[in-house]
């Protein structure tokens, strides 16, 4: 019986009736692309259809070809201190804000450490004098309210206000005013004043926070919590002093370009969230996915917030749904028609890549000098392609020409797949009624997962035969792999045979003296289940005329001492034989 097309093969006996379907496996080969141009060959004896580029336009060759992070909390001893209160966990249904990426991944958040140079003395630092020689003197000095520290003998000494770097040449200079030799001094700051300041408005605890004035605003906000994800603004943040606003904070800012307020704080200084923003989502094909607020004063346009979603190089087109005028509003349009769109609170955009190339990548495999892929216009035929083929009609078996398909192949991994459910299903869920049949359970089992794994390393070809058909106006798909095999003196034996191997081809030999060359049929094999697959993709069955470059396969019989799945994984091993060419040995 001859088999034509391997897509009416895969689909011959498999309609299973499974309840579940296994995931689709997918298989991809890396192919090799040249570059450059394509290399023509006068070749007077080669096929019209090969090399005559005659009326069509060459296709060219194909080339080859989370801001934040786990931050740590540490006070000027640089010991770690965890943070209180734990910032809550957002809801992983919802798309998170906008700027939670900041406080979500940890509970801890950097704090000033020490003292740097640039730091400015300010009032209630503790600054270490130490004096030796012709006096001496060991203390420690608070500055106070006028900025000074007070030595004796010397008298106030103004230090508020200057660089840390410059305290000590500032003391020693005072100290050398009154005594003028023989002194040595030497200072250091101690640490700065601990202070307090309160943290409120829409974060999850708010409360008066301890630290210094010069530790960052990200700090007193996550021993807070970070900002309530449901009704925060990651936008509009003010640090407030004595009834005033001193500075404004906008994440976005910081999060784009870096941007944060400079702030010294002041004991009981409040860092005030306010309430959050309209909000759009925006997920699908996008860099970021996020909730975004959006401030109406400043523009309601869609495009503001598809900048910071960054929408990936293939997104074309986007969903907008919303509310509007109280009723349910949705559209779909080009992302630079969305861009131009008002946006309302509660918007929802899903990011689409939904623009289908204009050309095609088809894979050559046999061609002897010219390029291995080609970009070509979508919906072009194979004889188009064929044209710009080139290939030694003297090595190419051109009439065994066929293609490599991957939606193919798919289909066929996915029959494949449905059958070995079948095949777990009917041993898993079958019923003992005695002790030996239980026993017998086992091993049927132990035999099908065996199998099952075996099967799972084979992926199908996808193969879709040509022969015999006018393949020449048949439409390609991007992908493709055409395959022109070439030409062979030998035959390969393989499957259930004791020695596999290759022999050479005689005229008027028959399938079974090629078997016998072969060491013969295994004693788990079937000498009267054997497939012949042709060098041009199709496969016949039984005793048939061998050609060059035939491949026999050999199928494994069941026997009087199998088990009762045992036919049915000879009908899988048949059908992994004819997708893949391979064929499993059952038991292994």
């Amino acid at each position: 019986m001859k088999v034509w097309g391997v897509v009416a093969i895969t689909l011959l006996g498999m309609a299973f009736g499974a309840d579940m379907a296994l995931a689709q496996a997918e298989t991809s080969q890396e192919r090799r692309v040249p570059t450059g141009g394509i290399e023509r060959r006068s070749t007077s004896d080669m096929p019209e259809v090969f090399g005559d580029p005659s009326g069509y336009e060459q296709p060219k060759a194909i080339e080859s070809a989370p801001v934040g992070g786990d931050i740590l909390l540490r006070e000027q001893s640089s010991t770690r201190i965890d943070i209180p209160n734990s910032i809550p966990e957002p809801d992983r249904n919802a798309l998170a804000p906008y700027g939670s990426q900041i406080f979500t991944n940890s509970s801890l958040v950097d704090r000033s450490v020490g003292v740097n140079p640039d730091y400015r003395i300010a009032q209630g630092d503790r600054i270490a004098v130490r004096m030796w020689g012709a006096r001496t003197f060991d203390s420690i000095l608070v500055v106070d309210i006028q900025g000074n520290i007070f030595l004796p003998e010397i008298g106030p000494i103004h230090v508020e206000g200057i660089n840390n770097s410059r305290l000590s040449q500032r003391v020693r200079s005072s100290v050398a005013s009154v005594f003028t030799d023989n002194v040595k001094v030497y200072t250091n700051l101690l640490g700065t004043q601990p202070l307090g300041v309160f943290v409120t408005g829409a974060v999850p605890f708010p409360g008066r926070y301890p630290g210094s004035k010069d530790d960052s605003v990200l700090y007193y906000l996550a021993r807070a919590g970070g900002i309530d994800p449901d009704s925060g603004s990651y936008r509009d943040i003010e640090i407030v002093r004595n009834g005033k606003v001193v500075a404004e904070l906008d994440l976005y800012r910081f999060l784009t370009k870096g941007d944060m307020p400079s702030v010294r704080f002041s004991d009981n200084d409040a860092i005030v969230v306010n309430p959050q923003r309209p909000t759009v989502a925006v997920s699908g094909d996008v860099r970021n996915e996020y909730r975004f607020e959006f401030d109406p004063s400043e523009g309601t346009l869609a495009g503001g917030v598809l900048a910071l979603a960054q929408p990936i190089p293939a997104a074309s087109h986007g969903l907008l749904q919303g509310i509007r005028d109280g009723k349910q509003f949705n559209t779909y349009v080009p992302l630079p028609q969305l861009a131009a769109f008002s946006l309302a609170d509660g918007d929802a955009i899903s990011v689409q890549a939904d623009r289908e190339a204009e050309t095609i990548v088809v894979n050559v495999e046999g061609n002897d000098a010219g390029p291995s892929a080609f970009a070509v216009p979508r919906a072009t035929r194979l004889g188009a392609v064929a044209q710009l083929i080139e290939v030694d009609p003297e090595i190419a078996d051109i009439d065994a020409i066929y293609i490599r398909r991957e939606s193919v192949a798919a289909r066929q991994q996915q029959a494949i797949d449905r059958a070995l459910y079948e095949l777990q299903r009917s041993v898993l869920t079958g019923n003992s009624i005695s002790a030996t049949e239980a026993e017998m359970r086992v091993q049927e089992a132990a035999l099908v997962e065996r199998f099952v794994s075996q099967v799972r390393t084979v992926a199908p070809e996808g193969r879709v035969v040509l022969a015999g058909s006018d393949w020449r106006n048949m439409l390609l798909e991007d992908g493709d792999e055409v395959v022109i095999p070439k030409k062979s003196d030998v035959v390969l034996i393989s499957g259930e045979v004791k020695v596999p191997q290759t022999v050479l081809w005689k005229e008027g030999r028959s399938i079974s003296s090629y078997i016998e060359a072969a060491g013969g049929v295994s004693n788990r094999g079937d000498a009267g289940r054997v497939l012949v697959l042709r060098n041009d993709g199709s496969v016949e069955e039984g005793s048939v005329r061998i050609r060059k470059g035939d491949h026999i396969m050999v199928l494994p019989a069941p026997t009087d001492k199998s088990f009762a799945v045992f036919s049915d994984i000879i009908e899988i091993i048949y059908r992994v034989a004819l997708s893949a060419a391979v064929v499993i040995r059952a038991g292994d």
